[in-house]
């Protein structure tokens, strides 16, 4: 068996083993701790959209771009979002109280959001959180305004077109009387500037009579409308501004820039910013009441620094993209560098030992899969499976991929082990062993396989490189992977969007190319760390 230790210490005596070492580990690393502080959601879908602005920057990277806003939240911690704790009340600034002659009553209830239809999980959303919801109970026959408020303060440089901010809340409500009711949502700056966001409930308010408001209640596609008895998911988007009532209080001309009128002509100033939702309770008749339930209230503007490597062009984290490409690209390379190193080992070994017939069918076999040009054989024998077997290329598509590398790379490396075997056949003491009597199948374990472990696991170093810069190729050009991140479709992506992209995007490009680079280099250098202690000691272990 091979001896660790002294191996180890053999290859210790080598600069080009400790080179290799210490980038490999650069590498690997941040990986493998990544997996454990970033989250498991893949970041090419829409669950893991939006973790911050589009294009915002690492946040140690604000010592060259200054005072950039980062994302603000209200609230800020889960807890008071999902309304798990009666904190919630007093953060939102309710109490009870009696209003023009009406009582209001606010309580914690368990009651929660579930069974939310129209809720889409994204970085910026929060909907069937369940239990934890706040209880308003209004009893009285006169129109009152109840207000939930917060405030929080901008010190930060004023934002670009590439942010935007959300205004979102779960709701529920019981009505045994003809009441209805209309929650609004407002957004003002320091100077007193408001915009109209938000406007959900169960009766046209008075200025749907205007007719620059009547296409956003009576148009269906906003969902203006609340059904009773069940959890509604509402939200808004400055970045969607025709689901906002701002947005039709615009010219035809000026609807077209309505995202960059709520962000610039909103956040033009720093100061104190007050996020507002008004529930105008409106009564029907003598004896009224209204019983809601509110939970996942939030406001959330969407920052241009975020963690580690910044966002992508969705606000995906680039960490998370990074880590889970890392983790994908090295298992791929490590198993589909063991098939073909597996495949070459016992082929051409048995080819060399046996000769005859089954040298020549191997010589044969893989001068013909030398012969190919690689990776433009492989571009047209992916895209031909995709075009006749859609479905299947779709659901296993990264073990396809493997498959198709393995059958095309194995030729090398048993061409190489084939020369080996003839000279490990030609020794003295594989000629002894076969005077004693030994069977082919005890020499090629004794000596023969022992003697050339070397310069296998110094294959498989050099093919585990190959095969992700082979991966990465086809990842780049859009013929590989591209429902998850590798490494390879993160340089893809970046380089169709970093020309129009905030300084170019460098985060977003920079850490794949140079992890595949650092990969490449490092693990070429052990391999000849191996292969030159193979030469000094004549394949001795």
């Amino acid at each position: 068996m091979i001896k660790p230790p002294k191996i180890l210490k053999d290859l210790s005596k080598r600069w080009q083993f400790w080179i290799s070492l210490i980038l490999f580990l650069i590498v690997v690393i941040p990986v493998l701790a990544g997996t454990a502080i970033t989250s498991h959601v893949n970041p090419y879908t829409e669950k893991g959209y939006y973790m911050a602005a589009p294009y915002a920057v690492p946040s140690w990277s604000t010592i060259f771009y200054g005072n950039l806003p980062p994302d603000i939240n209200l609230p800020s911690s889960y807890s008071l979002i999902a309304a798990k704790s009666p904190a919630v009340i007093s953060y939102w600034n309710l109490k009870n109280e009696t209003i023009n002659g009406d009582r209001v009553i606010i309580t914690w209830s368990n009651f929660g959001p579930s069974n939310e239809s129209n809720y889409i999980s994204e970085g910026f959303t929060y909907g069937n959180t369940g239990s934890g919801s706040m209880k308003i109970m209004i009893t009285g026959n006169n129109p009152i305004n109840i207000t939930l408020y917060h405030t929080f303060d901008y010190d930060y440089k004023l934002p670009t077109s590439n942010n935007f901010y959300t205004m979102q809340l779960s709701l529920y409500y019981r009505n045994n009387t003809n009441t209805n009711f209309v929650i609004n949502g407002y957004l003002t700056n320091p100077k007193d500037y408001t915009v109209f966001l938000f406007s959900h409930g169960t009766e046209i308010p008075t200025n749907a009579l205007l007719s620059n408001f009547a296409n956003y209640y009576f148009n269906p596609v906003n969902k203006y409308m609340v059904t009773p008895n069940q959890w509604n998911y509402e939200i808004i988007e400055s970045n969607a501004p025709s689901f906002t009532p701002f947005y039709y209080t615009l010219s035809q001309n000026e609807s077209s820039f309505a995202s960059i009128y709520l962000i610039k002509d909103v956040f033009n100033t720093t100061g104190v910013y007050n996020v507002s939702y008004v529930i105008e309770y409106i009564p029907g008749q003598s004896n009224s009441s209204l019983t809601l339930y509110l939970s996942d209230i939030h406001f959330e503007f969407l920052g241009s620094v975020y963690g580690l490597l910044g966002t992508d062009n969705n606000g995906a984290s680039v960490f998370t993209e990074f880590v889970q490409g890392g983790i994908f690209d090295l298992e791929l390379a490590l198993i589909t560098g063991l098939v073909i190193v597996g495949i070459g080992a016992i082929l051409g070994i048995l080819a060399a030992y046996f000769g005859g017939l089954a040298d020549y069918s191997l010589v044969s076999i893989t001068d013909f899969f030398l012969l190919l040009p690689g990776l433009i054989f492989l571009i047209i024998l992916e895209t031909l499976l995709g075009i006749y077997f859609p479905t299947t290329v779709a659901k296993f598509r990264p073990e396809i991929l493997a498959g198709i590398i393995a059958v095309l790379s194995w030729s090398p490396t048993a061409r190489i082990l084939r020369g080996e075997t003839f000279v490990v056949k030609s020794q003295q003491f594989v000629e002894a062993s076969k005077t004693l009597g030994l069977s082919n199948f005890q020499i090629l374990r004794k000596h023969i396989f022992p003697h050339l472990m070397p310069i296998i696991f110094a294959q498989l170093i050099i093919d585990i490189p190959a095969v992700i810069f082979i991966e990465s190729t086809l990842d780049f050009l859009g013929l590989g992977i591209t429902s998850f991140p590798t490494w390879g479709n993160m340089l893809g992506y970046a380089t169709d969007y970093m020309v129009g992209a905030p300084y170019y995007a460098w985060w977003w490009w920079i850490p794949p190319f140079i992890a595949l680079a650092l990969i490449g280099i490092s693990l070429f250098y052990l391999g000849e760390s191996v292969l030159e202690r193979y030469r000094r000691t004549g394949g001795a272990y």
